[in-house]
């Protein structure tokens, strides 16, 4: 018995072993299982997001389903009574989103969610306060592409502003609005009752 070492613990070598198994199983888990080929339909694809639809977070509950093959969408959406998601019409070709692998210096690993969209029109009252409650709210986000795909963005989490700005004079009239969150999942599809929800 080694110095230091009790009676019933495991030795240095039993400890190496099951740190080995450890990372072997977290490998396991992120192997990948089919193959991903280039489509093989002729046509174009826009890839600009036509509509956003926004939910308070407080208000949302989501559940995800897998196929055999392991594919994953957003199966369910409940909302509490009387919620809703809101749809938010953009400016035209302002509207981006990204979903980014972030790799710290320690090695762990999330995604950063990231949506930019511009909102323009007079600045009444209303959009006074509609600026206000997207400078300081949370939010599940669910982006429409214009090649008909719907995704959820912010789901785990919740995204909060990261920029609110109201401007005047130049190319970018009305709001810019940059909601982020720190997830640990890359954006997921809605299935059709998912999308049946979010359109109310």
């Amino acid at each position: 018995m080694l110095e230091g070492e009790q009676y019933g613990s495991p030795s240095i070598k039993n400890k190496r072993i099951i740190i080995n198994l450890n990372t072997y199983y977290n490998m396991a888990l992120c192997k990948l299982s089919r193959d991903i080929l280039r489509t093989t339909s002729c046509g174009y694809s826009l890839p600009e997001v036509n509509d956003i639809y926004l939910a308070n977070y407080a208000d949302v509950q989501t559940t995800l389903s897998a196929s055999t093959e392991g594919c994953e969408e957003v199966a369910t959406i409940t909302l509490k009574d009387d919620a809703k998601f809101y749809h938010i019409e953009p400016a035209k070709n302002s509207t981006t989103f990204e979903d980014t692998l972030v790799v710290e210096d320690s090695g762990n690993k999330y995604r950063t969610h990231s949506l930019t969209f511009n909102i323009t029109g007079k600045y009444d009252s209303c959009l006074h306060r509609d600026l206000d409650d997207l400078a300081l709210g949370r939010y599940m986000a669910v982006v429409v592409t214009a090649d008909g795909q719907w995704l959820a963005l912010g789901r785990l989490t919740g995204l909060e502003a990261e920029t609110a700005t109201l401007s005047g004079g130049g190319d970018t009239n009305g709001l810019q609005i940059v909601l982020t969150a720190n997830v640990t999942e890359s954006a997921v599809p809605l299935s059709q009752a998912a999308i049946d929800v979010v359109k109310g």
